[in-house]
């Protein structure tokens, strides 16, 4: 209905103007309210699922990662999304984006391939990050060209892509001899940071994001970390404007302040012998930085989950339990479980089920995923999912096909 949108009160039917339709929902406090509101008639999901809206509503909340709709994998055999199922919360709101996005990534360039003998073929997209619904893929034109790759970030739901411009060559002067990574195939670690919060609420402004690359070279002095750089390095986590990587060996941690883009490195002491692939930084309620870990083995076959905050000891910043989380599978014949990933306050477990979990990482398996988030402390069954032999995986983020604001 032009200019008005209908209402049924008490006393017969009212005409509201639009223009306070509009302010009303725009209150609404999450996106979720704005479904409920969407499905009441057609008008309101017409007003609520315009861009222009959804801007004034992300500008007047703040913005929101949205409801966990899954787990994105990657590996050599491609992308696969594993929506969540019923009964979780956002099944339905998951079936939707795995019908609309692309999570082939088949709207990006093409590679320059003229021929079935082209040296270049199969050296197509590999995805190296996700974050706030984009993806950063990267392509090289030889296995030998691997420093430097062609950098894209892109939306799969709404199909939009940027390919960002090559690092300038007074940078790229700088860099010696970086090591090999994700099985050589690449020589660098670039990565999505989180967009600023300023930009990113501004209800007319362009979708923001950032990319840091970065490589490691060989050092002339002995490394700080004791362990293999690469368990290190490979293992990224955020929190709270900070990036982190764990040396649970040598009790370094080497954390990057994206607000101030400074790298030190602390020394937090861990109270056990944890592995690396055992934990995972998170981003804790009030600004702390949380902390998951596991036992490599279990005593008894009850299997936990420790949860810790980062505090300010009198000694330095050290480890404080809050929270034992007891978990429901047996552990007597081996750790059944593994850490998936961890963003937005939430851990990803993935479960094999008669396998121990260090037995299945590099082999395709049939897995359950389940969430924990450190405000409830409760285990949620997400999906079950058919896994690839070495993927590497992120928590997805967002919502429905409806409600989302292109990224890029």
């Amino acid at each position: 209905m032009a200019g008005a949108v209908a209402v049924i009160a008490a006393a017969g039917e009212t005409q509201v103007p639009d223009d306070v339709v509009d302010e009303i929902l725009v209150r609404l406090p999450s996106r979720s309210s704005l479904a409920r509101a969407a499905a009441a008639c057609s008008a309101f999901r017409a007003l609520v699922s315009s861009p222009r809206f959804l801007r004034r509503h992300r500008a007047h909340h703040g913005p929101c990662p949205g409801a966990l709709l899954g787990s994105f994998a990657f590996s050599s055999e491609g992308g696969a999304f594993h929506p969540a199922e019923p009964p979780h919360a956002s099944a339905a709101a998951a079936r939707a984006v795995a019908a609309a996005a692309d999570f082939s990534f088949a709207f990006l360039p093409p590679s320059p391939v003229v021929g079935d003998d082209d040296p270049r073929r199969g050296l197509g997209w590999i995805v190296r990050d996700h974050r706030d619904g984009r993806f950063l893929l990267d392509r090289v034109a030889s296995l030998d060209d691997n420093v430097f790759p062609e950098l894209a970030v892109c939306d799969p739901l709404s199909r939009r892509y940027v390919v960002l411009p090559p690092i300038p060559r007074e940078l790229a002067a700088a860099v010696d001899r970086p090591l090999g990574v994700i099985g050589g195939r690449r020589r660098c670690e670039p990565f999505l940071a989180p967009c600023d919060a300023d930009a990113d609420a501004d209800a007319e402004s362009e979708p923001a994001f950032a990319v840091i690359w970065t490589a490691r070279c060989p050092r002339r002095h002995r490394s700080p970390f004791g362990c293999p750089v690469h368990a290190v390095w490979e293992r990224r986590f955020y929190a709270h404007g900070c990036f982190y990587w764990l040396d649970c060996l040598t009790h370094r941690w080497l954390v990057l302040d994206t607000r101030a883009m400074e790298i030190t490195v602390k020394q937090i002491p861990s109270p056990a012998g944890y592995w690396e692939e055992h934990v995972a930084v998170v981003e804790g309620e009030d600004g702390k930085v949380g902390v998951f870990a596991h036992d490599f083995y279990h005593a008894g076959g009850e299997a936990c989950l420790y949860y810790y905050t980062i505090v300010d000891g009198g000694d330095g910043p050290r480890w404080r339990l809050e929270r034992t989380v007891p978990l429901p599978w047996s552990a007597a014949h081996g750790r059944p479980y593994s850490i998936r990933a961890a963003a937005n306050g939430s851990l990803i477990l993935e479960v094999s089920h008669g396998t121990p979990a260090f037995m299945t990482s590099y082999r395709s398996r049939d897995v359950e995923l389940y969430r924990i988030d450190v405000k409830s402390f409760e285990l949620e069954m997400i999906c079950r999912a058919r896994c690839a032999a070495g993927d590497i995986a992120w928590a997805y983020f967002g919502f429905p096909p409806l409600l989302s604001l292109p990224t890029v």
